[in-house]
């Protein structure tokens, strides 16, 4: 047994070793000589658009971070393309196979959930696996005010609550947990949300909500539910960049470089995790309280399980942890292939592609596919934050 362990570890790291110089050479060899052609073609384009950045910079730049010409156009025709949606996403979606607006709706709370999960793992290096738990704990709050409450009650006394729910559920697992350093904070957090779905599924077989129904928590036309979905999810990306670019975001990043350095400073890590943490609980409530919108009901499987905290580390993974933006991207990347693009696979052959996703992005493009892009965009205009 233990000879076969061996084996298995010998042969791991050769795959991997291999894996890693497959990459050095495809940059290289490959990736190299094409981001050198871009920059050539590209240049002039950013030239172009040089005056319309500096004009940006000048007023904004200090509190959302600088930009090139084309990373200024990237921003600028990201927003637009999503607050058009509703009129473009419902002619282009019968060519990916339908359901787009649905598909970016959906695109829209992730995006939610990985940005949120970003600003407290991405940034103290502090990797949470038990989100999902404040995102349940919004939906169930919710659930629970229309059906044992007053099912008429205003959306904004429901998401008011459901929101503060989340963080106190957030404070109640961040006290105790982020005084503790390396892994044993991942390992709670992971405990955490299992036990939290336990008491679900438990609550709902004593006579509990596993679902209610689909009440009209907002709109069931696809046109006005993708703009609440999308709007807010537009302005948490642009209050959580604010807040990276901040002395806050500073501090989160001297931690997860040198948390002892940042105590010797007379600084107290843990308050700033905590920080961290009430701070991403706030988005998270947001997002689960739109996912009841978006899905008419709440149960175990769609709001607590585990896999969901590992589906937004995945996303910002591919789009880039520590950057906002990047999990951004990536939360679309990864529902826009998980529901279009291999739509017609069954669940478990999607997810191997999408798993494999994930694989191929840590070895070629540790810093995710978007920083990726974002960085290439910079360098053809000579600087980039």
């Amino acid at each position: 047994m233990i000879s076969t362990i061996l084996l298995l570890g010998t042969v791991l790291a050769t795959v991997t070793g291999r894996l890693g110089d497959a990459a050095g050479t495809v940059r290289q060899q490959l990736l190299l000589p094409i981001g050198q052609a871009l920059d050539r073609l590209l240049a002039p384009i950013d030239r172009g658009l040089e005056p319309a950045a500096n004009a940006y910079n000048r007023s904004l730049g200090r509190y959302f971070g600088t930009m090139s010409g084309l990373q200024f156009a990237l921003i600028v025709g990201s927003v637009v393309a999503l607050l058009t949606a509703g009129v473009w996403a419902p002619m282009v979606g019968p060519l990916v196979g339908g359901g787009l607006l649905r598909t970016l709706a959906l695109a829209s709370i992730w995006a939610i959930f990985a940005m949120s999960w970003d600003i407290q793992s991405g940034y103290t290096g502090y990797i949470s696996f038990g989100h999902s738990v404040l995102s349940g704990a919004a939906g169930y709050t919710t659930a629970l005010l229309i059906v044992h409450v007053d099912p008429g009650l205003s959306i904004w006394v429901t998401a008011s609550v459901s929101v503060l729910a989340a963080l106190v559920v957030g404070l109640l697992v961040a006290l105790p947990t982020l005084r503790l350093e390396g892994p044993y904070f991942s390992l709670i957090t992971f405990v955490a949300v299992l036990l939290f779905y336990r008491l679900t599924t438990a609550f709902s077989s004593l006579g509990g909500i596993p679902g209610f129904g689909q009440p009209d928590v907002f709109t069931w036309d696809p046109v006005m539910r993708y703009y609440y979905m999308a709007i807010p999810m537009l302005l948490i990306a642009l209050g959580l960049t604010f807040m990276a670019r901040s002395n806050l975001g500073m501090i989160l990043v001297a931690i997860r470089e040198n948390e002892s350095a940042v105590s010797a400073a007379g600084i107290n890590p843990t308050k700033f995790k905590i920080w961290s943490f009430a701070l991403s609980s706030i988005p998270m409530g947001i997002g689960g309280v739109l996912l009841v919108g978006f899905t008419g009901n709440v149960d175990p499987d769609t709001f607590v399980i585990v896999d969901n905290s590992i589906e937004m580390i995945a996303m910002a993974v591919i789009g880039g942890m520590s950057s906002i933006l990047g999990p951004l991207g990536g939360a679309f990347l990864f529902e826009f292939l998980n529901h279009q693009l291999f739509h017609g696979y069954s669940t478990p052959v999607r997810y191997l592609f999408l798993w494999g996703l994930v694989l191929l992005v840590l070895v070629f493009a540790r810093d995710g596919l978007f920083r990726m892009i974002w960085h290439r965009l910079g360098a053809v205009g000579g600087e980039s934050e």
